[in-house]
Formats: structure tokens, C-alpha cells, sequence
């Protein structure tokens, strides 16, 4: 950990709460970070300091960011729902939708029991396929990625480096040493974005200042560092919209697939709250008095049930509804943790650990 001594202090005023939120990546999952943070923006009891993100929450991130600064809270709030509504409606027309490739089943299994999820099962195979298929190199030699007309058409970034009011952490990985960058400040870009996003598979690396770059969230999903080396608040809110925990064991090969993609998106994070929790023990035990560290006080949303019944396809899901209803369960989950722990904020740690041995 690093020592703190020098890192601004600044009170917030009577009454208010200040925390860090670390966002996740999962694609159309990233509706319920939608949610939470609609959720956050709402009360005002609650000051955003800063955000770490990576891949969509990076994008949640900026998007909160280009609100605040043009217009505040509801400005925000407008934003994030401006901006996912604009994902929906380009993922209608994508290879990947779900609703999209259920017209591509044959009808026994479209008309089977609703308990089947039909849709699902064909997002699945269009994802399956589509990894199997050639490098983004060899199919897209221009590097087209329809990601990036969403953000341009959707967010201003001169007004995102112009916020003043929250910091941004947008994690990437580089692809020639496999380590961790984090993007911030003036630095926060439309290219920043799309390499925090780019998984390899789908789209090319993205190129900045000479250096390639993957999805962040095989370094970082999402980097908790930031906050203790830049921040003032002790409190990080994880929003994780990557299952940690499943209780069957997969058996086919695209069950098998997607918990190691699971396991892969939460390990880093998993070490990084190791880290932290072992530094907190070692404060309360006296070890490190005296030496500028302080102890971190973690929580996290989106650890239970929402995403545990739902399949890996889904997160290529842009149905509005779908979408809506992570939207409302972010909300809901986000509104019973603020009931039950609003007056932990800033005195104590509400997060569940993951056992780790």
C-alpha cells in the first residue's frame, strides 16, 4: 500500500457522505451500475469523489462525469439514461443480440416451455460463434468498432476533462507488457474509452500514443489503487457485476468458457481487496502506526443474486426492457444498502469477503 501523507484532506460539507465507487465492466450488465448510480445521484446525502471503472463502468464513469459537469445530478442522471437508451437501440441491429439470433432456432425450440430461455440460448451460440471465428484483424482490417460511434455521438469529452467535481480512473491493459494503465484527467478520451472496452476477440487493440491496448478488466476490473493514492475518502463502493461466487460446478464447454471469463474479470479485484483487507488488519493491530496509512472501509452492490441466474450471452442483451429491469434492480439493491448502512459510511466496512483459502 502507499503511504497517504500527502494527499488531500478536504472535509465535505455537514451531513454529507463522501465515497469512491469502482465499477466493473460486463457489457449490457453494466445497466445495473446504470441503476446504482441513479440511484446515488439521487440522494444528496451521498458526494461521488471519484469513480475507477473499467470497460462499461469506465463508460458509466465519463458519463456521469460529462452530466455533472454540464448540468449536475439530474443532468447526470438524464445522461446515463440518454446514454443507454442509445446502446439499445444500436445493439437491436447487432450480430450479438439475443432477439436478434432467436429467429435463427428452429421452432421445436422456440416453442418450448417458458422456462426456457430461447433468446438466451441463441445469444449464446452467436457468442460462441463469433469467438471461434478469425481475429478482429483478419475481419475488420480497418478497425471499425461500432462502439465508438455510441460514445462520440453520446458524449462530450472536453466537458468530462472539464468536471471539477469527481475524479476519473479509466482502466486499460497493455497488450506488449500485459500490465495495468490508468487513464485520468486530461488523459480521459474517446481512445481511453475504447481500449478500457476492447476485448480482443471482437475488436482491435486500440492504439494510443504508439501503445496497444485491451480491455482493462484483465489487469484492473476495477482498480481500487487510485482511490488510495488520490483520494481523500476512506470509503470504496464495489459494484461487481461478475459473479464471484456459483454453486454448480459447469460441465459443457460454454458453461466451462464463461466461468473462467468470470473468474479471469474478478481476479484482480479479488487481490486488490485481499491487499487492502491485510493492511486494515495489520492497522488495527498497531503494526503500522505512525507510517501514513490509514484504514479503507469497503462495500459492495451486485455480489448476490441479480447476475448468478442470468447467462454470459445476455451481457450482448440490448433489449430496453432487459435492460430497464438491471436498471431497476441497481436501484432497489443500491436503495436497501443506503437503509441499512448510510450510517456505516466513513466508520466501518460493510463488505462480505470472498474466502480466499
Amino acid at each position: 500500500m502507499t503511504s497517504l501523507g500527502a494527499t488531500p484532506r478536504n472535509e465535505p460539507k455537514p451531513g454529507i457522505k463522501r465515497i469512491n465507487l469502482a465499477l466493473q465492466g460486463g457489457g449490457a450488465h453494466g445497466a445495473f451500475t446504470w441503476g446504482v448510480l441513479d440511484r446515488l445521484l439521487e440522494d444528496e446525502r451521498i458526494e461521488i469523489e471519484a469513480i475507477s471503472g473499467a470497460s462499461a463502468g469506465a463508460i458509466n464513469g465519463v458519463v456521469v462525469a460529462e452530466g455533472l459537469a454540464e448540468g449536475g445530478r439530474v443532468k447526470a442522471r438524464q445522461q446515463l439514461s440518454n446514454f443507454w437508451e442509445s446502446v439499445s437501440n444500436a445493439l437491436a441491429s447487432s450480430p450479438l443480440n439475443s432477439n436478434l439470433w432467436t429467429q435463427f432456432l428452429p421452432p421445436w425450440l422456440r416453442d418450448m416451455s417458458p422456462k426456457f430461455d430461447a433468446s438466451s440460448m441463441a445469444s449464446s451460440m452467436a457468442f460462441d460463434f463469433f469467438a471461434s471465428m478469425p481475429s478482429a484483424f483478419q475481419l475488420s482490417p480497418s478497425g471499425y468498432n461500432p462502439l465508438r460511434d455510441i460514445i462520440e455521438r453520446e458524449v462530450n469529452f472536453e466537458r468530462v476533462r472539464a468536471c471539477t467535481t469527481m475524479q476519473l480512473f479509466v482502466a486499460a491493459t497493455r497488450v506488449d507488457t500485459g500490465r495495468l494503465h490508468v487513464f485520468t484527467g486530461q488523459n480521459v478520451t474517446l481512445d481511453a474509452c475504447l481500449a478500457s472496452a476492447c476485448l480482443p476477440t471482437l475488436y482491435k487493440a486500440v492504439e494510443i500514443d504508439g501503445i496497444a491496448y485491451w480491455d482493462g478488466g484483465y489487469t484492473a476490473n476495477p482498480p481500487l489503487t487510485p482511490f488510495i493514492k488520490h483520494c481523500g475518502s476512506d470509503d470504496v463502493m464495489v459494484v461487481q457485476i461478475n459473479p464471484a461466487r456459483r454453486a454448480d460446478v459447469p460441465t459443457s464447454g460454454g458453461d466451462i468458457l464463461h466461468r473462467l471469463n468470470e473468474i479471469t474479470f474478478n481476479a484482480s479485484l479479488l487481490r486488490e481487496i485481499d491487499a487492502i483487507s491485510f493492511v486494515n488488519d495489520l492497522i488495527d493491530a498497531g503494526s503500522l502506526k505512525d507510517q501514513g496509512f490509514r484504514r479503507m472501509h469497503l462495500h459492495r452492490l451486485g455480489g448476490g443474486v441479480t447476475f448468478e441466474n442470468l447467462a454470459n450471452s445476455s451481457k450482448f442483451n440490448g433489449d430496453w426492457t432487459f435492460l430497464k429491469s438491471l436498471r431497476d434492480a441497481g436501484r432497489l439493491e443500491t436503495d436497501a444498502w443506503l437503509k441499512a448502512h448510510f450510517d456505516h459510511i466513513g466508520r466501518k466496512s460493510t463488505m462480505e469477503l470472498v474466502e480466499s483459502t
